[in-house]
């Protein structure tokens, strides 16, 4: 099966959805306005439906050449990433693994693994994708990235193969001058009406606090939604309310004496973490050698547990 459309096309309409010009369509393409004109019409010819329309001389693109847009920008990514690692396989160099994590778009523990990873498996280069922080499996299937960090339940889907990492403790965060700080527990039973922060988790089903953790037993009075879990970090460091956090992804206030932890309920709660990649993959890939170096590295607890915090670990005194 060849498809009609070849990559030149694809090219171009990415070209015009950033422009919505031919001419600086054209100029990025390094073409003339003609061929690029020519390359459209073709397009349009061999498909029968037309790819753009004159918006407020504006050329913007149809339902039909938005949907090819989209397509089209993923498979040119694939194809130099793909590239890339074939040259530089070629070259015996670094192989290119772009990495992401659910939710906290807080990366203290990066470093280290970066110094592990150049002794465990010096030949792979990782680059940090922000997509996957909302859409962790998402951002897998389209490619954008090829390892994702994630939490909760394991994904079932056979499109993905995961390895667990660990668990990590969800505890409540606050400032040491909260009037909640001197409690041993903290969650909706003494809350009362203190401002109780909360983010957007992912949008990826199954993702949220209430259907990982449970409805809490009495709702909380006073729910303040906010847009990223680094805006609750500053405004619970301000003083300004409480929030819940996996305990790894505050380890730096915490370690400075900005931000307490205290447990959600007298047992302690923990979630999983997993390190995902396409199950479509091959085995000795870059993405499951990185996913092993991963797991590796977060079994170590001396050097991962103090950055990551993967692991079960009691509420330290005072912490």
């Amino acid at each position: 099966m060849i498809p009609r459309l070849a990559i030149h096309h694809l090219s171009l309409l990415s070209a015009l959805s950033e422009t919505g010009s031919m001419t600086a369509s054209a100029l990025r393409l390094g073409v003339t306005q003609s061929a690029a004109s020519h390359r459209l019409r073709e397009a349009e010819r061999r498909l029968g439906v037309p790819l753009t329309r004159k918006v407020d001389n504006r050329l913007e693109l149809t339902s039909e050449g938005e949907r090819l847009r989209h397509l089209g920008e993923t498979f040119l990514s694939e194809l130099f990433r793909l590239e890339q690692e074939l040259e530089a396989s070629a070259r015996d160099e670094k192989l290119l693994v772009r990495l992401g994590q659910a939710t906290y778009s807080r990366y203290h523990w990066f470093p280290a693994f970066l110094d592990y990873l150049e002794i465990s498996d010096p030949r792979l280069s990782v680059d940090l994708s922000g997509r996957a922080t909302a859409h962790p499996l998402a951002a897998l299937l389209d490619g954008s990235v090829d390892v994702s960090l994630v939490f909760g339940r394991e994904p079932a889907l056979s499109k993905f193969k995961s390895i667990k990492l660990g668990s990590n403790e969800i505890v409540a965060v606050l400032s040491r001058h909260h009037p909640l700080a001197s409690e041993p527990v903290v969650n909706s039973l003494n809350m009362g009406d203190e401002r109780f922060f909360v983010y957007p988790m992912t949008a990826e089903p199954g993702f949220d606090w209430t259907t990982l953790l449970g409805e809490p037993t009495v709702p909380f009075r006073r729910m303040t939604p906010m847009p990223t879990p680094e805006a609750v970090i500053d405004l619970v460091r301000a003083n300004f309310g409480v929030a819940i956090f996996s305990r790894w992804a505050v380890e730096p206030e915490l370690a400075d004496g900005t931000l307490i932890a205290r447990p959600i309920s007298d047992e302690g709660v923990s979630l999983d973490w997993w390190c995902v990649r396409r199950a479509s993959d091959a085995e000795d890939g870059p993405s499951a050698r990185l996913a092993t170096a991963l797991s590796a590295w977060s079994a170590q607890s001396e050097q991962a547990l103090s950055t990551l915090a993967f692991g079960n670990r009691s509420t330290r005194p005072g912490a």
